[in-house]
């Protein structure tokens, strides 16, 4: 009896032994599991974060480039309206230009004392 006793104790702790090896390979398989599936994710969130960040750099510089142009056309636009040739055309439509004679007074200062004589008078003083 003690025999048996001796050999069933010895096949229990086998046994035993071979389920809690068992176990600790499941656990850590499972461990390493989550462990690569954590690397993973991680390796993900940072590639998405990474694309993002491409795709709102790649927009900011297509609305530069936009402002660029509207700011060139501006530039383009107020360099055409500021040419000379431009605002005297704009002056005259606007009934500006040089005066008429009839427009035209002279003052005759002397002594101190205004004169308002008409122009012939005043060319006739000269």
């Amino acid at each position: 009896m003690i025999q048996q006793n001796v050999i069933t104790s010895s096949a229990q702790a086998i046994e035993a032994r071979k389920t809690k090896s068992r176990n600790n390979s499941v656990i850590l398989a499972l461990l390493l599991i989550l462990g690569i599936t954590l690397l993973l994710s991680l390796y993900v969130y940072q590639a998405s974060v990474l694309y993002t960040t491409q795709l709102a750099i790649q927009a900011k510089g297509q609305e530069y480039a936009r402002h660029e142009r509207l700011n060139a056309e501006a530039l383009t636009m107020l360099a055409r309206t500021q040419s000379m040739d431009e605002m005297v055309r704009r002056a005259r439509a606007s009934g500006y230009g040089p005066p008429k004679p009839s427009q035209i007074k002279y003052v005759y200062i002397h002594d101190g004392a205004l004169s308002t004589a008409p122009a012939n008078q005043v060319a006739a003083r000269r």
